[in-house]
């Protein structure tokens, strides 16, 4: 719970938990402390890679053996209005950030005038996903199935907005109990006069043998086993807000010089007589002989060794996120691009293949609520992190083409591997235009023909 804390507070931008991270400074007035934190700006770096990255898994296409009613309602997988792309978008956020999650099918009551699958198809009533935070995965049991862990039992917590008087609501905390084949949602009330009483608010069965919440993953597969891949970019943040803080409370004191009279207060006495020191341009100073006035600045030795500190943090945070493909402190060649990205992409290959598999699970719970036979995968696009075709490969692709070396359709296949073409150019399609396209003008220049001998001079034919 500590390491999801410090993960939340990032994501969220420390906002409300400041001084969680600024403590206060030993004898360090209240007021002081609370300008300092307020002086301070979170430069969070932990949201935006993690929005990045999700962004890289949310290129994903559908395969030919999707279920119909998955297709039918991916544009409103949840019933929020989400479609399945932005869905995903956020579980992998999710995943990402906090190192798994939870997605769950979910499908209503049952309805007692649904009889038959026709009637079910021509109902509203049909599955839908739910997202489900680690956080509010509380506990859960497994046990082996020839070798395979296999979840038993599952408790989620449900925080859920309630009426509180005319126009206010409150929260209210329900624990949602999951078995194979029925489920159980609890309450615990306080008593007024001390302990707790648990509650069954609703119970249920289910017309499925399992429970369908599924593991999601997208960097390690051991059940309930996965750890935030970004935690140390986490920490790293969190250092550089501290440190940030240091910085800039040593250039506010340095760029603060105390103005010092030397010679005017000999006695103990002196200090009741001398009036407070006024400085400006109407102002007069009188100073003893031997007395002087000068201005008293530190030396800032310490800043230029924060600053590179600093830097060296950036550096550090920036090596965990992808920051290379657009930033830098110079303009990269393509070549150090490649180079920089081939760990990366080999790591995003392994969280594609564990992102498809996940998105095959949760489509096979459901089919198993809608009795259709198979519920279909998807196909994620390994190659992310290549680098675009260059002009002058699509140069020689074309001179390919027109060659008669390869055909327009391979030539079309190239072109978006790579990167030329978008991924939701329809090759298929461009193809057979193109043929009608050359087949309407191969029968206008045959017709044309045909009009110019009709209108020949018989006379003029030898």
């Amino acid at each position: 719970m500590e390491e999801l804390q410090l993960l939340g507070d990032c994501w969220n931008g420390l906002k409300g938990r400041e001084k969680a991270y600024l403590p206060r400074e030993a004898k360090e007035p209240p007021q002081a402390w609370s300008d300092r934190i307020r002086r301070t700006t979170f430069d969070n770096r932990f949201e935006p890679a993690i929005k990045d990255y999700a962004g890289l898994l949310s290129v994903f296409s559908l395969n030919d053996d999707v279920a119909q009613s998955i297709l039918d309602n991916q544009d409103n997988i949840d019933q929020c209005g989400n479609d399945l792309w932005t869905f995903f978008h956020e579980a992998d956020q999710y995943c990402l950030r906090d190192g798994w999650c939870g997605i769950m099918v979910e499908f209503p009551p049952a309805d007692e005038s649904i009889n038959s699958q026709a009637d079910l198809l021509a109902s509203d009533r049909r599955p839908y996903l739910v997202l489900v935070d680690r956080r509010d995965i509380l506990n859960w049991r497994t046990i082996k199935v020839n070798g395979k862990p296999v979840l038993v039992q599952v408790t989620i917590r449900e925080v859920r907005l309630e009426p509180d008087g005319d126009f206010g609501e409150k929260e209210a905390i329900y624990y949602r109990v999951l078995r194979p084949g029925e489920y159980f949602v609890f309450q615990i009330l306080e008593s007024k006069v001390g302990g707790s009483e648990i509650i069954l608010i609703e119970q249920g069965t289910t017309s499925l043998d399992s429970i369908p919440l599924v593991y999601y993953s997208v960097t390690e597969s051991q059940l309930f086993a996965a750890k935030a891949p970004f935690y140390n970019l986490a920490k790293l943040n969190i250092e550089h807000y501290q440190k940030r803080s240091q910085l800039n409370e040593v250039l506010r004191k340095c760029n603060l010089p105390v103005p010092v009279r030397k010679g005017l207060i000999r006695t103990v006495d002196d200090l009741k007589k001398v009036p407070p020191l006024v400085i400006g341009p109407n102002s007069v100073l009188d100073i003893p002989t031997e007395g002087d006035f000068f201005f008293a600045e530190p030396s800032g030795s310490a800043i230029a060794a924060s600053k590179e500190d600093l830097k060296d943090l950036e550096a550090a945070m920036n090596r965990m996120t992808l920051d290379f493909l657009t930033s830098g402190d110079h303009q990269k060649t393509a070549t150090e691009v490649v180079l920089d990205s081939t760990k990366t992409s080999a790591n995003l290959k392994g969280v594609s293949r564990r992102k498809e598999s996940a998105m095959q699970q949760v489509f096979d719970y459901w089919v198993q609520y809608t009795g259709e036979i198979e519920g279909g995968s998807i196909a994620m696009d390994e190659d992310l992190l290549s680098m675009p075709t260059t002009p002058e490969q699509v140069d020689k692709l074309e001179s390919l083409a027109t060659g008669g070396f390869i055909s327009q359709r391979t030539l079309l296949l190239l072109l978006q591997r790579g990167k030329v073409l978008p991924r939701q150019f329809n090759i298929d399609e461009e193809v057979a235009a193109t043929e009608q396209v050359q087949q309407d003008e191969i029968l206008a220049d045959a017709q044309n023909i045909q009009a110019e001998g009709d209108t020949l001079d018989p006379s003029s034919t030898l």
